[in-house]
């Protein structure tokens, strides 16, 4: 049985997804997962190891290129196809497919349920977590849902450009200092660096692409960590701190100690899955990260590794 699912973006949005399917994966070993993909983010679906195959979506592609990825995922006769995106475009590429059985978010937006049959809760203002609205789907397989949900990206490479060996210590600090959205971003990084190595023997290794800020003693991986070398790096911190960002999702996934950072955005939505894991959150009082201090996530992060 062929099963397409169709959830492009964001990183993190395609995590909470993962994470659902592969408990479809483990329950349903007859099935083929089929995934579309926004370009560039092609490398978390390979390492993941749960996808056959996937189509890349090309956002700003054009209507010819839309139709043409309509076409080819046709051609592949799917019986059930999954948007998990819920958006018009989503929803008219779920069409297109012409699965036998066709379902999608109760919540789409963008009329995009007019497209399909609707699965999970349809208000937006529920205040549930996002990879618990996607659980709905795992009820059209017959699926027990008593299962944490973990990822394992067995097929996430080793660096290869960079030796990281000779910087391991006993206690490695991955730090993730960006976001792609400004208002989400801590500003504390940097401090909190210097803190760290006056304090203890830890390494620190700093994540991401931006490399605006000088962080001193750490091992600067920014830019040299691809997508599908990111759970494999992950897999080495003995903690990991982030933003609200992809990174703190796949810790998460990984049931990896995570301290996750939160402004604008609700760490009850949002925030490592399940609450009870090994992730913690540092939510801001009034909404801004600059609500967070330097000395709140010094103290939570020293009592994970002393």
């Amino acid at each position: 049985m062929k099963v397409l699912v169709i959830k492009p973006s964001s990183l993190g949005d395609v995590i909470h997804a993962l994470r659902v399917i592969s408990l479809l994966v483990k329950e349903r070993p007859d099935l083929q997962i089929h995934w579309v993909i926004k370009k560039g983010l092609e490398g978390i679906i390979n390492a993941s190891g749960l996808v056959k195959k996937h189509f890349v979506f090309q956002r700003g592609g054009g209507w010819y290129n839309y139709i043409n990825l309509g076409r080819e995922l046709r051609k592949e006769r799917y019986d059930f196809v999954l948007d998990m995106q819920g958006l018009l475009r989503s929803a008219v590429l779920s069409r297109l497919a012409n699965g036998k059985k066709t379902f999608g978010c109760a919540d789409g937006r963008e009329f995009s349920t007019f497209f399909y049959q609707c699965v999970g809760e349809s208000s937006r203002k529920s205040k549930i977590h996002a990879i618990e609205k996607l659980l709905p789907f795992l009820d059209l397989f017959d699926v027990n849902k008593n299962n944490e949900l973990t990822l394992a990206f067995p097929k996430s490479e080793q660096l290869s450009k960079f030796e990281l060996q000779s910087y391991k210590s006993s206690k490695n600090i991955l730090i993730f200092p960006e976001s792609r959205r400004q208002e989400k971003v801590w500003s504390g990084f940097e401090s909190l660096t210097k803190i760290i190595n006056e304090s203890s023997k830890a390494s620190i290794w700093v994540g991401g692409s931006n490399k605006d800020q000088n962080f001193k003693n750490c091992v600067d991986l920014r830019g040299k960590v691809e997508l599908r070398n990111l759970p494999w790096l992950i897999k080495q911190a003995s903690v990991v701190i982030s933003n609200d960002s992809a990174p703190l999702h796949i810790a998460s996934a990984l049931n990896k100690p995570v301290i996750g950072l939160f402004g604008p955005t609700d760490s009850s939505k949002y925030g490592p899955y399940p609450t009870h894991s090994t992730g913690r959150v540092i939510s801001s009082n009034n909404g801004l990260m600059s609500g967070i201090s330097i000395d709140q996530v010094s103290r939570e992060l020293f009592k994970i590794i002393n």
